[in-house]
């Protein structure tokens, strides 16, 4: 790989009224090279980014594209300099198709302005071919694929947008081990082979650890360390640089004695985004009992948790709460009877973005923060300032609007709502997606404090360690259906992941 650097960033300073989000930090990236980026959630890798993006501007510093030194105005000026972003959260249009959305801005045209639909859609497939996922039909609009082929959707209008800089922000999280290495065979093939390079942003540390050649590590908005990712790299190691210390545990498990049954699933049926239907689901979840149900992705937990809250239809099956037979037909009957969800998407339907982060946390509340219609700040600071402290939350955050937070704390604002609003069961759907490996292990506390309340938790998660780590009955879901229950201990990560692969391993 050369040494030439394909771009720098020299001196970086950003803050937000008083809160400084980067303290004169460097970075280079090199050409033909992966270069990881890491650090907790907050650290300021996305700031960092945003102003390399255009979309956010520098306090003072310097960058240099190709040897020159560049003001870059918007994110318009950023991609004629050849920088590419792919965000962690999809900037796709559901209502479009596939290949409308890869060529959006930049549709072909003949000389009478007319549309070459057929150019287009011949490109939309070979570009499909190369990322290794021709089973998506360029005709399909986006808004029906799941969130594994939407990430590749919009990988694929990048590539087409060209550039010489591919900044990847968490662009695994919806994928599976196979579409992940799909996905490293294109980084290293098509892009750092012709010369072009990737700032590789993820919490998934071994991954970063297998793609990268060089790892930078931000703490606190100062860069901390650039490191050769060589074979005697670890995990500890680079954990170690992000968070100052060791954490001794990722997931780490509170007993609790269970209590009575709260909730029983019973011969439950349901469809999924992509069409199949899953049948036969039975389970239970008692007072203070973390049932974890896991599988890979496109199985249909995300599903299944929708069909609890009543958002999506239930084909047949019952639900008991305390023993009694239950109808949820919406998400307002769901919370009427206990319910709490913690959506795999906190972005798109877990906040109101330009809201603020006291307010996203006391909204399915005001009864407890209000005169009745009369809104009593007093109030609303005192409950959310003693939770968030509580999660070890700043208490300025709560005055900033949602979007203004990074993931692990807009995670937090989210998982505070349902605390606040005293949910007897509540499901966390992929709770520590795309966040740093303190906030995993901040969360999976948090879930662990609640069961000690003797709330009722389901955990819907594709990541095995967390499943394992946190819960005490584990159901696998598979295309073969659901597995289980399997007790706490009684599987290790091996066990786990050929059942989910279809290998029915007997335990």
């Amino acid at each position: 790989m050369a040494e030439t650097s394909l771009l720098e960033m020299h001196d970086i300073n950003k803050s937000y009224g008083g809160i400084h989000a980067l303290k004169g930090v460097d970075l280079d990236l090199r050409v033909g090279e992966v270069l990881g980026l890491v650090g907790e959630n907050g650290a300021g890798k996305t700031t960092l980014m945003k102003i390399l993006c255009g979309i956010e501007k520098p306090d003072s510093g310097r960058i240099i594209v190709g040897g020159e030194e560049i003001r870059i105005h918007n994110p318009h000026h950023a991609q004629e300099l050849g920088i590419a972003m792919i965000p962690q959260e999809l900037v796709l249009v559901p209502e479009m198709t596939v290949m409308e959305n890869i060529f959006l801005g930049r549709e072909k045209t003949g000389s009478v302005r007319f549309l070459r639909k057929n150019v287009m859609m011949d490109e939309t497939k070979r570009l499909l071919e190369d990322l290794k996922c021709s089973y998506i039909n360029p005709a399909d609009m986006v808004g029906f694929l799941p969130k594994a082929d939407q990430q590749l959707v919009a990988i694929a209008r990048r590539i087409l947008q060209g550039g010489k800089a591919f900044i990847m922000d968490e662009p695994t999280a919806a994928l599976t081990e196979r579409e992940t290495r799909n996905l490293f065979e294109i980084i290293s093939t098509r892009l750092c082979a012709s010369g072009r390079s990737v700032i590789f942003i993820s919490h998934r540390l071994e991954e970063v650890l297998k793609i990268s050649n060089r790892i930078c590590v931000l703490r606190d908005g100062n860069l901390i360390t650039v490191l050769e990712a060589a074979a005697d790299m670890d995990k500890k190691t680079l954990i170690f640089h992000m968070v100052g210390g060791e954490i001794k545990d990722e997931f780490p498990k509170i007993e609790v004695k269970r209590g009575k049954e709260v909730l029983r699933v019973e011969d439950v049926t349901f469809s999924t985004n992509q069409g199949g239907i899953v049948k036969d689901i039975n389970f239970s979840v008692h007072e203070g009992e973390v049932v974890g149900i896991t599988g890979l992705v496109g199985v249909g937990k995300t599903e299944l948790g929708q069909t609890l809250i009543g958002v999506r239809d239930l084909l047949s099956g019952k639900f008991f709460i305390d023993d009694k037979e239950v109808a949820i037909n919406s998400p307002v009957k769901a919370v009427e009877l206990g319910f709490g969800y913690v959506s795999e998407d906190r972005r798109e339907e877990g906040l109101v973005l330009d809201l603020q982060s006291l307010h996203n946390m006391t909204i399915n509340s005001l009864d407890q923060v209000s005169n009745r219609f009369v809104l009593i700040k007093s109030r609303e600071n005192k409950l959310g300032e003693g939770i968030a402290k509580r999660l070890s939350m700043k208490k300025e955050f709560l005055q900033m609007e949602a979007q203004q937070l990074s993931g692990g704390n807009q995670q937090k604002v989210v998982v505070i709502r349902q605390i606040v609003s005293n949910s007897r069961i509540i499901i966390f759907d992929e709770p520590t997606k795309g966040i740093d490996v303190a906030a995993k292990s901040e969360v999976s506390r948090i879930i662990g404090e609640l069961s000690r309340e003797m709330k009722a938790i389901l955990l819907l998660s594709s990541e095995p360690r967390e499943v394992l780590g946190i819960s005490d009955l584990i159901f696998v879901l598979s295309k073969d259906g659901m597995e289980g229950p399997y007790p706490r201990g009684t599987l290790d990560y091996e066990q786990l992941m050929a059942i989910e692969f279809g290998a029915h391993k007997k335990v």
